[in-house]
């Protein structure tokens, strides 16, 4: 064969060879789990009743399941460790409850040493259809990895989700679409489950912060979780018990909440678990929340409602910029966040 012909192939075949790789690892291992088959299931639904103002006997019932939720799993496996920085390993943990198995990661502090005390940080990622992972190698984790560099950094994937790493996916089990009260439960009992695992964790001193859909499992976690100190709300949405909501995000919509059951009470119920705006005046601590005024994919009506809510609250703040669902000063984030943990 002519060297030149020889080479080509070669070259070739190391093309292909990568093309295969990249798309193996960029491709999420839980895309296979979300099937939009069911979304027309209510579409003859009545809005009116669907939509009504929900009830106090409505919101109180909510109340007493999240007081009632079990946090502990029934075992934890440690399915890998590597080091993400000089002295500071990241452990993905598998942990099982409710006959179902989740994943996340830990990212201990640098020199960890489990006879001193240290604040956590519960980063809650956002919601993405096209590819439904949590990448531990974005930017933005990498960023609070830096900032962070004397925290337990937590990291849960939620239900339907694939944490990845850059060399594999870990998915985690049960329906894509509880992407909001169900994501809150996942990172609630990761949160339980860090703070058991690793000796040193600062309990007055728990911190959460999340992104879009993030931004929403910040508050609702807020709501439900006392032992949370500080939170941070980015451009999340706050309500979807309300036409807007169903209008605006479509077959999305119709996904997460009208795909799995025709029975009203179960249907109000779950849009009510994920909308923080009937829930966030329960939470006494620090709370941040920002919100582009510009913002297409959540509007900023979404942060007036809280905002509207707490005005009167001493120690909450909020910010409004002039950007859009897009969020760049993480140097302001977790500034606000070493204020409120004394580092």
């Amino acid at each position: 064969m002519d060297p030149f012909v020889k080479k080509s192939l070669f070259v070739v075949g190391g093309i292909v060879l990568f093309l295969v790789v990249y798309t193996r690892l960029s491709k999420s291992p839980c895309e296979a789990r979300i099937s939009y088959a069911n979304v027309d299931l209510n579409n003859d639904i009545d809005l009116e009743e669907v939509f009504a103002p929900p009830s106090d006997e409505e919101l109180s019932q909510i109340r007493l399941a999240w007081n009632n939720f079990d946090y502990t799993s029934d075992s934890v496996l440690l399915v890998q460790q590597y080091n993400v920085a000089p002295e500071r390993p990241l452990q993905i943990l598998a942990n099982y409850a409710e006959g179902n198995k989740h994943y996340g990661a830990v990212i201990l502090p640098k020199q960890y040493d489990p006879d001193q005390q240290y604040p956590i940080v519960l980063w809650a990622n956002g919601l993405n259809q096209v590819d439904p992972s949590v990448q531990l190698t974005h930017p933005i984790i990498k960023r609070l990895t830096t900032e962070f560099e004397h925290f337990f950094l937590i990291i849960p994937s939620y239900r339907g989700q694939a944490l990845k790493t850059s060399q594999r996916g870990y998915c985690s089990d049960g329906f894509f679409g509880d992407a909001f009260d169900g994501a809150t439960d996942d990172a609630l009992r990761f949160l339980h489950l860090a703070k058991a695992r690793f000796s040193g964790v600062d309990e007055k001193r728990v911190s959460v912060c999340g992104l879009s859909r993030g931004g929403t499992v910040a508050l609702l976690a807020a709501a439900r979780d006392t032992s949370i100190r500080n939170a941070v709300s980015i451009a999340g949405p706050t309500n979807f018990h309300q036409r807007q909501a169903y209008d605006r995000y479509g077959g999305q919509y119709k996904y997460q909440f009208l795909s799995t059951t025709t029975d009203m009470d179960s249907i109000r119920d779950k849009m009510l678990r994920s909308s923080p705006a009937y829930f966030i005046e329960d939470y006494q601590n620090d709370l941040l929340l920002i919100q582009g005024r510009n913002d297409q994919v959540v509007p900023v009506a979404n942060a007036t409602a809280v905002i509207d809510l707490l005005q009167e609250k001493k120690n909450f703040e909020h910010i409004l910029t002039e950007g859009g669902h897009d969020f760049y000063d993480w140097p302001l984030v977790t500034e606000w966040i070493k204020q409120r943990t004394g580092e």
